[in-house]
C-alpha cells in the first residue's frame, strides 16, 4: 500500500473510530465522570475519613485524548478530591488528585490503568 493509501485508511480509520464515541468532548467528560465513580466507590469505603469530595481542591481537573484505543479512544484524566480524618487526635486535610487512563468506545468506558485511591 502506498504511502497515499495508508495516510487515507489512517484518516478513514480515525474518523470511524472517533464517530463512533461521540465528540472528543463527550469522550472526555465520559471519562471524568467514570473516574468520579472509581474515587467515589472508594472513599465512601474508607473507614478512617471524617469527610470527603470529589471534584474540588487546587488541582485541576483535566481530561485529554492520548490516542486510539480498540474501536475508540484513549483519554487521560486527573480528577481532584479533598478529605479530611483524624490522625493521632489532629484533624488533617488532604487535597489531592487521582491520575488515571479510560479507554472510551461507543460500548463504554474503561479504566485501563492508574493511581491507586487508598487513603487510609
Amino acid at each position: 500500500m502506498g504511502s497515499g493509501r495508508l495516510l487515507l485508511a489512517v484518516v478513514l480509520v480515525a474518523a470511524v473510530v472517533l464517530g463512533s464515541v461521540g465528540t472528543v468532548t463527550s469522550a472526555q467528560q465520559r471519562a471524568l465522570n467514570a473516574e468520579d465513580a472509581h474515587v467515589t466507590s472508594h472513599l465512601e469505603r474508607a473507614p478512617c475519613l471524617d469527610d470527603w469530595g470529589t471534584r474540588e481542591g487546587a488541582v485541576t481537573e483535566r481530561a485529554s485524548i492520548t490516542g486510539l484505543a480498540p474501536l475508540g479512544v484513549r483519554v487521560s484524566v486527573t480528577l481532584p478530591y479533598a478529605y479530611r480524618v483524624d490522625v493521632d487526635g489532629e484533624t488533617v486535610f488532604a487535597d489531592t488528585s487521582s491520575d488515571a487512563v479510560y479507554a472510551v468506545t461507543a460500548l463504554g468506558t474503561r479504566r485501563v490503568g492508574g493511581d491507586e485511591i487508598a487513603p487510609c
